[in-house]
């Protein structure tokens, strides 16, 4: 098995954005097989460990996940993280592509993850033999992450990102729902990336590129997958001036 060597800064990719980089610079590319990392296959997720060295940090990018409703556990889902931990990281950077749930988003909005509600049934710490399991969950995504990404582009969103099990997509009764409990944003994906990634100690920014409006008639995963390659420049902008200024 393969291992990545010292790294500095981990990013995990969402639904269509694995070519978020592909113009901006060279990566040494290592497939998940070779990491030993689950995955199983999904239109805008190539399953690569993309190596590369940005802005004098040596930065690893996670194209594609392992989700649940594939059948994975929260464990395998969350390999990367551990990884990337293992590896050095300090700093993780976690997208995904979302269905908006606020009306005042649309398709090719970005939001910055402020909190998260975990509607997924599912947490990594659950059989990871920690000594301390109880994982302080307040602040999991960054402040001075958020402030900084605010400052780069003022027109971003903020707001809470519900992750829930999938596969199917939300009812127009559960979209209701959500937005009731106060969620912005959905998906699902990331929230056990952040458990785990908080469990390790990693400062950790979160980002939805909005795809698409939840319960609107006949959203599909190409739809989605879609939506993010178009609105993607905008997120790789705003992830290279980040890097540059950790």
């Amino acid at each position: 098995m393969k291992h990545l060597g010292t790294i500095d800064v981990a990013i995990v990719l969402g639904s269509g954005l694995s070519d978020l980089f592909g113009e901006r610079a060279a990566f040494t590319r290592i497939s998940y097989e070779e990491l030993a990392l689950p995955f199983a296959r999904l239109a805008g997720h190539t399953g690569e460990v993309l190596v590369t060295t940005w802005h004098g940090k040596r930065v690893v990018m996670f194209a594609g996940r392992a989700h649940a409703y594939q059948g994975f556990n929260a464990r395998e889902i969350t390999r990367n993280i551990d990884i990337a931990a293992e590896s050095g990281a300090r700093t993780v950077l976690l997208t995904n592509a979302a269905g908006a749930l606020n009306e005042t988003f649309k398709p090719g909005d970005l939001m910055i993850i402020a909190d998260h509600i975990n509607l997924s049934g599912l947490n990594p710490i659950i059989g990871s033999g920690l000594a301390d399991p109880f994982i302080n969950m307040a602040d999991a995504y960054s402040p001075r992450l958020r402030r900084l990404a605010a400052e780069i582009d003022p027109q971003l969103h903020e707001g809470v990102y519900a992750g829930m099990l999938g596969p199917t997509y939300e009812t127009a009764a559960e979209a209701r729902y959500l937005r009731t409990i106060g969620a912005d944003a959905v998906g699902m994906s990331t929230v056990l990336e952040t458990i785990a990634a908080r469990a390790h100690g990693l400062e950790v920014f979160g980002i939805s590129l909005i795809t698409n409006v939840v319960a609107a008639p006949q959203t599909s995963h190409t739809d989605v997958t879609t939506a993010a390659t178009h609105a993607a420049p905008r997120l790789a902008t705003l992830l290279d001036a980040l890097i540059a200024q950790f």
